[in-house]
């Protein structure tokens, strides 16, 4: 039986997630593996992990990746002056343009296009957990029609006639590795967890962690930040 995981917000960081992939998880091919987003900006080498994980693809794992806060500011950075002064100046925009050695999004190879634009806003696996990167809207019925909440929200408030029997996996906003196991023990009644444990935030001794969840068996894999280290 095939293992299923979620990865939270990598941030730049592809030793990091090198070394959860191989190191804690040992991910094999027959595994399934859920991207959260979150994949660039603020950490210095975010080429380094959609390069990672496009060779993921190519060796044919099964992978899904999804679509961040972050990607988002990033291909829309081309057409909204505004949105590109604030995501160089508040998420860390430039090292982003510097890792891919380009000034704009426009200036990316086809390949890099084609993967930040088909990355989805929520997958939904075995029928009983819902990834998406942020949160959910449940003010409406159809929990899946707000795409600006599936990448911005951060208090997601949960209707249980609108969830029904699922589970939601997300990231987005940072927090301590020690919350995310509080979630994890209340999960059977909240039914929502949060893996974001800020791996770019190396400098922050609760954060500087990239996690990883098995579906199913909740457990958690943890890398802390290794990326910083390897550049001194």
């Amino acid at each position: 039986m095939s293992r299923i995981f979620c990865v939270g917000d990598i941030h730049g960081c592809p030793n990091t997630l090198e070394d959860l992939l191989t190191n804690k998880i040992g991910l094999l091919k027959t595994d399934k593996i859920v991207f959260l987003g979150d994949y660039i900006d603020r950490g210095p080498d975010s080429k380094g992990v959609v390069d990672l994980i496009m060779d993921l693809y190519k060796k044919e794992y099964e992978v899904t990746c999804l679509l961040g806060n972050h990607e988002e500011l990033f291909i829309e950075s081309d057409n909204d002056d505004e949105i590109f002064a604030f995501w160089v100046k508040r998420c860390g925009g430039l090292k982003t343009l510097s890792s891919f050695n380009v000034a704009s999004f426009e200036e990316l190879n086809q390949d890099y296009k084609y993967f930040f634009k088909t990355l989805l806003h929520y997958k939904i696996v075995n029928k009983k957990y819902i990834a998406v990167h942020a949160g959910l809207n449940f003010n409406n019925t159809d929990i899946f029609e707000d795409k600006y909440a599936m990448l911005w929200e951060r208090n997601t408030h949960i209707d249980e006639s609108l969830l029904l029997d699922k589970f939601i996996i997300h990231g987005h906003t940072p927090q301590k590795i020690e919350r995310t196991m509080e979630q994890l023990n209340q999960i059977v009644n909240n039914r929502i967890v949060n893996i974001d444990n800020g791996c770019v935030f190396r400098n922050d001794e609760e954060l500087g962690m990239l996690t990883a969840l098995e579906l199913g068996t909740w457990k958690m894999y943890s890398s802390r930040n290794v990326d910083y280290l390897n550049m001194q």
